[in-house]
Formats: C-alpha cells, structure tokens, sequence
C-alpha cells in the first residue's frame, strides 16, 4: 500500500502479487508443482474479484460515522467469503494443465477489457496524492504474513494435505487485506480521501488477476524441469523481480492514461 499515495493504479495490481506463490514454489518437490499448479491458479482470479468487491463497497457505502467499522467488516465478509470459495470442489480440483494457456488468456483478455471500460466510464481520474504514504498498521502486516507463511510451511505435511492444499493456501489474501485496510480504516486521513485513493486503486485491479496468473503459469512451465527445479531459488527470484517490473511499468502506463 505504500504505493497507493503516488500510484494508486500500481497498488490496485498489487493488490495479487504473487509472493507467497512463489514461497509455495521454492518449498515444492518437483514432482507436486504440476498439482499446485492447478490449484494457485484460481488464487488470484479469487483474490482479484474480493479485493475489487472490498473497494467498491466502500466505495459506495462509506460515511464519516461508520468508515472504520465498515472497513474492518468488509474484511471479515471477504475473509468468509474466500474461506466459502476456496473449499468449492471446482477450486480443489483445480484448472487441468491443457485448459492453463486459455485460462490466462481468458485472464488477461478480461483484465484488459475491464481496464478499458473503467478507464472510459469511471468518473474519478487517476492522480496521486500523499495522503495515504503514511505507514498503517504495519505491525499487522507482518504478523499475517508471518502467520501465512507458516500455515503454508506447516500445514500441508502436517495434516499430510494433497499437493493442491499448497496451491490454495499461497492464495491466502492476509496482507492484500491488512494492506486495503491500512488505507480504509485510517482515520488520520479524510473520508474523501480514502474514497478517492481506493476508487483510483480500482483502475489497476482489473488486471491484478493476470499478472499474477501469468506468473504462476511461467513458473510451472520452468519448474517442471529438473535443472530449473534445482535452482528455483534463483528462478522464482527473477519472476518476481519480472512480476514487480511489469506491474509498475503497466501502473505508470494507465496512471498516465487516465490523468487529465
């Protein structure tokens, strides 16, 4: 959220990246990617459409009276609600290996066709203020992503859960919540504000899904290899500096598309 104050379309393609999947990938036997795969797939299409519901309900529903209690139980209802999702037997199941390609080209088809009808009918420009730049609940931040990563080290031997449990549990949106909430709930910046900030964050996350669907998919094809299974440290390392790069290079680009 950090970078919601200067480029707030740039944070809404955050609000998905893919960090704890590609945890998920460092701590994966190659013979389980194939399986993970299937399954963290579906993570950031999940993440992506609850993350565009918590804006635009605050959006929409947000008063001076109510905004930090609402912003606090927008995040338990999409906690729920991920929860609900996840245990659908269509997301344990996953998406099947020969339907991967279509699937995050049906991602990014979306993701750009909603960009587009954001970009010609939404009212609020995309311009950055400082407002937000503030640190927020920082201290919760790292605690979830802590707790994150240690149900996702944890859990799966533990309870000696199929592979797809690993897919599923680096889809965990703890820190995109905490994040969205550091700016929602902040009451030491004006309502307005808070509203604009997250409308804006709104003309990235169309394409959040795809960025890191995109990047779940390449890390698969390449570790699904023996040699680029050995040194998936590296590997994953440079997908996430190639995910960071894009994803500022595709937020700069639309914050200047939509700056009058």
């Amino acid at each position: 959220m950090a970078l919601a104050g200067r480029f707030p379309a740039a944070a809404g393609l955050m609000l998905t990246f893919p960090a704890l999947n590609g945890l998920a990938f460092i701590l994966s036997r190659r013979d389980t990617v194939g399986a993970i795969t299937t399954t963290m797939l579906w993570m950031p299409l999940i993440n992506g459409l609850l993350g565009a519901g918590y804006l635009a309900l605050f959006v929409l529903l947000a008063a001076p009276a109510t905004a930090t209690a609402l912003a606090w139980a927008l995040a338990a209802v999409v906690a729920m609600l991920w929860l609900a999702l996840v245990t659908r037997r269509a997301v344990r199941n996953g998406v099947p290996p020969r339907l991967q390609p279509a699937y995050l080209l049906g991602a990014v088809l979306c993701g750009a066709v909603l960009t587009g009808l954001w970009w010609l009918f939404a009212s609020t420009a995309v311009t950055g203020t400082d407002a937000a730049t503030k640190p927020a609940l920082t201290g919760l931040k790292i605690l979830l992503f802590a707790l994150a990563l240690w149900l996702l080290i944890v859990l799966p031997p533990r309870f000696r859960w199929k592979d797809g449990a690993s897919g599923i549990l680096s889809g965990m949106p703890l820190v995109a919540l905490a994040g969205l909430l550091s700016v929602a709930q902040d009451a030491a910046v004006d309502l307005e504000v808070r509203r604009a900030l997250l409308a804006q964050m709104m003309f990235g996350v169309w394409l959040a899904p795809a960025m890191a669907i995109g990047f779940i998919y390449a890390m698969s094809r390449l570790l699904l290899r023996p040699r680029m299974h050995r040194l998936r440290v590296p590997v994953v390392s440079a997908g996430w500096v190639l995910c960071l790069a894009t994803i500022l290079g595709t937020g700069s680009a639309l914050q200047w598309l939509a700056t009058p």
